[in-house]
């Protein structure tokens, strides 16, 4: 009997030791991945920033093997350097024999880079301290490669209590396409926080707007990272939304901003990101989940959609009509003249799919819930990035310019915040995730 104890024991642990090990690969992939994102953005920005990278180095050949070579050509050995970042971390991410091969290419990596002088030392030391065991830990696990998406989906099952837990794993050109995705992001926002003038011909205050969007930009790429492996319905609905924000900042990046030499990038965002959005949209106007919202909480975010609605809505308009009407210019406005972009996305399509959300709220339509979740997802992410310029001003002493939709969205983020998680929490989990293998988003 303590023996068969003692043996399930050990067996309970090497699997909770295992399990372990495979999330924190999960996460060094992902930081890999963040990580070539934003050496590709600096390089692309300014690629001297690398210059004296090796200064510090002990052996004299290092560093001049890293001035006479590297440096020589030094955007095109960086943007190689990313690449292989990107590569280890995707292997990571695979698993099987292909993770393997990443964990000796980070922990080689961190060797090499101890050569680079002491303050190298003091980072990669207790890097390895903490990948070596956890490599050794996962290193069993990777005898044979992963599973396709379809063996791994879980089947709804039924018992006596119930219906379990149903999650569809996502399909894997959607995983691929989220990890481009993301990286495309993480190049972009770098480029723009690091560029000396990416944003040229703009004012000053949407430079500033636009460096904080870059920056909150980084953050959504890594939820996007975060919870590309995750299934629940609740989950799919908050990156449907994540997919919502990329899609409304990057069409204004692509009709609003000077032309940089990230246009291509934002292209492929828009692309990428709108795809999945409509996409992951259908599915849930096909198959709603259910919610256990109540008629207060239902009733209460419909009114205050419809009228978030007409408000920005009138904001825009108040603007807008006395120039139609012979007026002056509206501000802001855009570059050239042409149309401020969030101008048009709001007035055309944003806000009126926002009232009808709230309409489908109040006529108690089934996909109204999940619906919601991803309108408010958005308005969140949105209006959050709006604040981080003012925030950011205040940090650096500069002028805080505020327009006049800064109140309305500051209490409309708060409100948004604090209801986007009670209708998360109402989400039925058992409800099969509404995106499913060979999903192209």
């Amino acid at each position: 009997m303590s023996t068969t104890i003692e043996r399930g024991t050990a067996v309970h642990a090497a699997g909770t030791g295992s399990a372990r090990a495979a999330a924190v690969r999960r996460f060094v992939g992902g930081s890999y991945l963040v990580m070539g994102g934003i050496n590709a953005g600096i390089a692309l920005a300014d690629a001297e920033t690398y210059r004296t990278f090796a200064d510090g180095s002990f052996w004299s050949f290092v560093a001049d093997a890293w001035q006479q070579v590297v440096m020589a050509h030094p955007l095109v050995w960086i943007l190689l350097l990313a690449a292989g970042e990107v590569v280890l971390g995707l292997l990571l991410l695979r698993g099987g024999p292909a993770a393997r091969v990443g964990w000796a290419g980070v922990l080689g990596f961190h060797v090499l880079l101890m050569s680079f002088g002491l303050g190298f030392w003091l980072w990669s030391i207790p890097v390895l301290a903490a990948l070596v065991p956890t490599a050794r830990a996962d290193w069993p696990a990777l005898t044979s490669a992963p599973p396709p998406v379809a063996a791994r989906r879980r089947t709804p099952a039924t018992s006596g209590t119930g219906p379990r837990t149903s999650h569809e794993a996502l399909g894997p050109s959607t995983v691929w396409s989220s990890v481009v995705l993301a990286g495309c992001v993480v190049v972009a926002s770098v480029y723009g926080l690091v560029a000396e003038s990416p944003y040229r011909s703009l004012p000053e205050a949407t430079v500033l707007g636009a460096r904080a969007q870059d920056a909150c930009s980084i953050v959504v790429a890594v939820l996007l990272l975060l919870v590309v492996r995750r299934a629940s319905t609740t989950i799919l609905l908050v990156r449907i939304g994540l997919l919502g924000y990329l899609t409304y900042s990057y069409l204004i990046y692509v009709t609003g901003v000077p032309m940089n030499r990230m246009f291509l990038v934002y292209v492929l965002i828009v692309g990428l990101a709108g795809s999945g959005l409509v996409s992951g949209l259908v599915r849930v106007l096909s198959r709603p989940p259910a919610s256990s919202a109540s008629s207060a909480l239902t009733t209460g975010t419909g009114w205050m959609l419809v009228v978030t609605g007409i408000l920005f809505s009138g904001l825009w308009l108040s603007a807008l009509l006395p120039f139609a009407l012979g007026g002056a210019r509206p501000e802001p406005e855009g570059v050239g003249g042409t149309p401020y972009p969030v101008f048009w996305l709001d007035l055309a399509i944003v806000l009126p799919l926002v009232v009808l959300v709230g309409v489908l709220l109040l006529r108690r339509h089934r996909a109204a819930p999940a619906l919601a979740v991803v309108a408010l997802i958005k308005v969140v992410t949105l209006f959050t990035a709006l604040w981080a310029g003012p925030l950011l001003s205040l940090a650096t002493g500069a002028e805080v310019h505020l327009g006049p939709d800064a109140g309305p969205s500051l209490l409309l983020l708060a409100a948004s915040t604090w209801l986007a998680l009670r209708w998360l929490r109402s989400i039925d989990p058992r409800h099969p995730s509404t995106l499913e293998e060979g999903d192209p988003s």
